[in-house]
């Protein structure tokens, strides 16, 4: 999870800066070393959530949307690491809450 926050973080930011103007997720895999294949997926993700959006065709790429021009850092963090997989009291809440669904 840590490797998909910190490409979303990177693509989320320079998509930012791009603009209106969309932006090929290869290119932004080539200009910061990352897998692109992988940022591919990340960007997906991202999609889904409504931050960005695609647009296909000759000159084609990924946009930031309306949503995603107030995403802040923690916002990425939350989508794909849920609080109650990174914070010891809510692992202990959740299970908790699994536990009372199956009595």
């Amino acid at each position: 999870m840590r490797k998909k926050i910190d490409y979303s973080i990177i693509l989320i930011e320079r998509l930012k800066n791009a603009g209106d103007k969309p932006t090929d997720v290869k290119a932004v895999a080539r200009e910061f070393n990352l897998p692109p294949a992988f940022l591919e997926k990340v960007a997906q993700e991202l999609k889904r959530a409504g931050w960005i959006e695609s647009q296909k065709g000759r000159g084609g790429g990924y946009r930031i949307s309306k949503k995603g021009e107030a995403i802040t850092v923690a916002d990425i963090i939350n989508f794909f690491e849920r609080p109650y997989e990174i914070c010891p009291v809510m692992r202990k809440i959740k299970k908790g809450l699994v536990t009372l669904i199956r009595v």
